[in-house]
This record gives structure tokens, C-alpha cells and sequence, in this order.
């Protein structure tokens, strides 16, 4: 049984917890969620004390700690991190991380320190997105976590055991070969369809697609190649065979004026965030292609078509811009032509 000792005048109490004790000082208080009730206590916790008398020592302490011009907020963590953070992952999965973070709206203004895993969970508890949201909540959580420990703004890591939910994760649908078809059929009357059929036929995400360059496509010994992506380490710089499919769509792409190899119609470059609002969800509207799609179906749609097609395993996860054969990125960059070939030659 939990055994307590409680000490007037804010001075601090002791727990047991097991064979140690927990020193607990109460700093402050934050509003309930619900009007109605009571103001909820901020508490500031040590434990491990081998008795009641070294808990109770080390309250005043506590107390002092609680009151250090150094303190930062969840709001002021998540700029220091994202600032030190920000060049080892991919634009998009810094927004994914941000997108997060907004769910955690109501402990942003609260101190890190007094933070607990309760206030996490009630936080992805009252997420209504669906579990994917949630894993990301708690990824940003515990990667807030582990840089706050490391600067010394915590204690503990209070993230380990977030609970994301029983539901499962939702597969994006592909492009079917039936809506494939449609979409080809479209070209060129369609503007942006040869855009959305290159797509399938190449595999980069949206927004590496549509960032690649002109000076990005490449020839070798009869092959022809872009080089691009940039989410992960795995998945930077990779090269991707064009298929004969979209040979002509490339070609037509080359004369188009200015940098980029698949710009807005004015020549200006395109954000994934316009691609998917102004241009495939239009499209796909007009063409009659099942709700729902989003842009990031086109890659589902190339991993559908890579599983057919010659060529080495290892070659199709460095086409991918995948780490499933735990091959270094050199041994990604230094794929052979010829496995780069039966790959194009193969996919349909």
C-alpha cells in the first residue's frame, strides 16, 4: 500500500514507490479542461530516495528548481528542437511533425518539467484523427522528450509508454490500372494528366516529383534516369529509371521553358500543397476517379508495378528510397545500370 507523508504550507510530500521514495512539490495550478471543475495541480517530481526523510530533504530543492529563469515551455521546446532538427528529415515530414504538435495545443504554454505522461495522453486521448495522427503525436512527444533530457530541461523521459489507440492505419488505395488507363486516355486534352501518369511510373513522392529539374534527368549507356528525393538518407539523391511509358511525356516536358521539369502551367514551381488542392483532386473529379485518392496514391501505384518487374531486390528498395534491406546509401547511390534497366525495361 502507498504511503504518504504530507507537509503543510506547500512544503512538499513524500511517497513510496516501492522500495524508494518520490519527493512531490505542487508549483502552481492550470485550468481544467472542464470549467466546471477545479483548477488542476502542477506538480514537480523526483524519485529514487532510499527513505522518507531524503524525499522530504530534497522538496525545498525542488521547489527552488521549479522557479529557475531557465525554464521553457512546450511551445518554447518545440522551437529549439525543430530549429536543430529540421535538416535531418524531409520538408514533409517536418510539416507531419508540426501537425502534430497542434494537438498538444493546450499544454503548450505549460512548463516541460511539469509535464506528465498523463497530460500527453489525455492530449492524444482527445485527438479525434485517427491513429496514424496519433503515432505521430506521440514520435514529436517522445523526440521532444529525448532533446530536453539531453539539454537538461527534464528529469525523465515521460513519453515511453503513450498509448496510440487500438485502431489500425489506413492504407492509402492506389491508382488502379482501370483509373491508369483513364487517366493516359486524358493526355493531353486533360492539363496536369501527364503529370499524375508520370507519377505512377516514377514513384517519388509528390513533392520530390515536383521539385525535380531539368538538369535532374540524366542518360548512361542507353538508360535514361533522374536523379531526386529527399525525404530520408536512404531516400536522397536516388536514381529512377524512366520507363518507356513516359518517355514521351519527359521529352515533352524538356521544352517547356524554365528550370523545372514538371512546373505550374505558368512556368512557375509547384508546391505539393497546390498540386494536391488545385490539380489532382480537380482532376480526379473531372476524370470520375473514385473520392478519396490523394496524390501520394501514384507511389502506392509504382510499388504495385516494381513488385512485377525484373530486377534486383535491393535495386527496387533504392529505387523506392527505402532502408527495408539495410544497405547503406552508398550501396543505394552505386545500383547497377544494368539493375536500373531491367527495371525500366520490365515495369508496366
Amino acid at each position: 500500500m502507498t504511503r504518504t507523508k504530507s507537509r503543510g504550507n506547500g512544503q512538499g510530500t513524500a511517497y513510496k514507490r516501492g522500495k524508494t521514495w518520490e519527493a512531490q512539490v505542487i508549483i502552481g495550478y492550470r485550468p481544467s479542461p472542464d470549467p466546471s471543475k477545479q483548477p488542476i495541480p502542477i506538480k514537480r517530481r523526483k524519485s529514487g530516495f532510499p527513505t522518507k526523510a531524503a524525499a522530504i530533504a530534497a522538496c525545498a530543492g525542488l521547489r527552488t528548481a521549479s522557479e529557475r529563469p531557465d525554464r521553457v515551455t512546450m511551445e518554447q521546446l518545440y522551437s529549439d528542437w525543430e530549429k536543430a532538427y529540421r535538416g535531418r528529415v524531409g520538408a514533409s515530414t517536418m510539416k507531419c511533425y508540426e501537425s502534430a504538435f497542434k494537438h498538444y495545443a493546450r499544454l503548450h504554454e505549460i512548463f516541460v518539467d511539469v509535464i506528465t505522461a498523463r497530460d500527453l495522453q489525455e492530449c492524444m486521448d482527445e485527438c479525434p484523427a485517427g491513429k496514424r495522427t496519433h503515432q505521430l503525436m506521440k514520435v514529436v512527444a517522445r523526440l521532444l522528450w529525448a532533446y530536453a533530457e539531453d539539454a537538461g530541461m527534464v528529469d525523465r523521459d515521460v513519453t515511453a509508454n503513450l498509448y496510440t489507440g487500438k485502431g489500425e492505419s489506413k492504407q492509402r488505395e492506389p491508382i488502379t490500372e482501370a483509373e491508369l488507363e483513364v487517366i493516359r486516355a486524358a493526355i493531353p486534352a486533360e492539363p496536369y494528366a501527364a503529370y499524375v501518369y508520370a507519377m505512377c511510373f516514377l514513384g517519388f513522392r509528390p513533392g520530390e516529383f515536383l521539385k525535380l529539374k531539368k538538369t535532374d534527368l540524366h542518360a548512361e549507356d542507353g538508360l535514361w534516369y533522374l536523379i531526386g528525393g529527399s525525404k530520408t538518407d536512404a531516400g536522397r539523391n536516388r536514381r529512377v529509371p524512366v520507363p518507356l511509358q513516359i518517355m514521351d511525356i519527359v521529352r515533352d516536358q524538356l521544352r517547356i521553358p524554365g528550370e523545372y521539369l514538371f512546373p505550374r502551367q505558368d512556368g512557375k514551381p509547384m508546391s505539393a500543397e497546390y498540386f494536391n488542392k488545385y490539380v489532382f483532386k480537380r482532376l480526379m473529379a473531372r476524370l470520375g476517379i473514385a473520392e478519396g485518392k490523394v496524390p501520394y496514391a501514384t507511389r502506392h501505384t509504382y510499388s504495385d508495378k516494381l513488385k512485377n518487374a525484373h530486377g534486383d531486390d535491393k535495386a527496387k528498395a533504392a529505387v523506392m528510397g527505402h532502408t527495408d534491406y539495410n544497405f547503406t546509401k552508398a550501396r543505394y547511390q552505386s545500383t547497377d545500370l544494368n539493375d536500373l534497366k531491367a527495371i525500366a525495361d520490365s515495369i508496366v
